[in-house]
């Protein structure tokens, strides 16, 4: 009789083992599976082999979508090391083409090693133009707004010199072109300015503005972009970007709240794509990264009814493949 529950308990232990072990055996592949669908559908950061900042996207005449970008060092502890901008270029939003550096600062006469801080780009005479901030002598305090040339949107560009006018602490500019072809520059810190650039794009046509937007607190990184006759001055207030809206380039803008309220160094650009809005920015908090090493994110971009903007919120997700 003992032999027989002897033989009985072995069974059902075996039993018992079999089947956590199929379960176990479920729950891994599960897991892997969780881990294979996550990974298919957190398509941010976009750009991962390189730290990258500051994307000014734009959509050129080939029908792609181009990111210009500064360049963050793995490392850094500040932005001095900062060097050496991308080009990106895609055509469904999540494989991008890295065309490599397309301007450093030892292609530039006039500056300092480093420095190489928030490009901006725009097509125009035919051309392609990076307009962008760089250090004289390395420091925040004599920052030139330097114009680069190119025949072909993946560069390499080469420097022309820095417009007139336009100097002190860091500029992060940004560079609009109406729908009757006059150029506007916007720049500053703390305080946004605003002024039409000569078509050569290396001069001022006016004397600088002060754009009103409602409120005071602006930090740097304007950004100008125009959708059903509207124009709408963006920018980062140091915790997340913020805007207003306004019948002119110049203003008065009416201010209008957050648009990503709770990204920390919120600097952005903005797209149509395919009848598609799409908001670019950057985090600091991918794979070890910092507020010195950052990595370019994507979302989608909704407008209300009014015209105004819908709040914006990172999301590991980002945006979908498009077909």
């Amino acid at each position: 009789m003992v032999t027989y529950f002897k033989v009985a308990f072995v069974f059902l232990w075996m039993l018992f083992a079999s089947c956590k072990s199929q379960n176990n055996t479920k729950k891994d592949i599960k897991i892997e599976q969780q881990t294979v669908q996550t990974k298919l559908h957190n398509n941010n950061p976009v750009i991962r082999h390189i730290r990258t900042a500051d994307p000014s996207a734009h959509v050129w005449k080939d029908g792609k979508v181009w990111m210009y970008t500064s360049h963050d060092m793995e490392d850094a502890v500040n932005y001095d090391s900062m060097d050496g901008y991308h080009a990106f270029s895609s055509t469904d939003m999540i494989n991008w083409k890295d065309h490599g550096e397309v301007l450093h600062s030892k292609d530039i006469s006039w500056g300092a090693i480093g420095w190489m801080w928030a490009p901006t780009a725009i097509y125009k005479n035919n051309k392609y133009y990076l307009i962008y901030p760089h250090s004289v002598k390395g420091s925040k305090d004599d920052m030139r707004c330097g114009v680069a040339v190119s025949d072909v949107p993946e560069g390499p560009f080469k420097d022309l010199g820095w417009i007139e006018g336009v100097e002190g602490q860091w500029l992060d500019p940004c560079v609009f072109t109406d729908g009757d072809g006059k150029t506007y520059l916007y720049w500053g810190v703390r305080e946004p300015k605003v002024a039409r650039l000569k078509d050569n794009l290396l001069e001022l046509a006016e004397k600088p503005r002060t754009i009103e937007y409602g409120n005071t607190n602006f930090f740097e990184a304007s950004y100008m972009h125009k959708r059903n006759g509207k124009y709408y001055f963006s920018y980062n207030a140091g915790l997340g970007g913020f805007y207003g809206m306004a019948d002119n380039p110049y203003g008065p803008f009416e201010y209008k709240g957050a648009i990503n309220p709770k990204q920390r160094q919120d600097h952005h650009s903005v797209v149509n794509y395919r009848g598609q809005n799409y908001f670019f920015y950057h985090w600091q908090n991918w794979n070890g990264g910092s507020k010195f090493s950052r990595n370019v994110a994507i979302e989608y971009l909704y407008y209300n009814e009014d015209g105004t903007i819908k709040k914006i919120y990172a999301t590991n997700e980002g945006v979908k493949k498009v077909e």
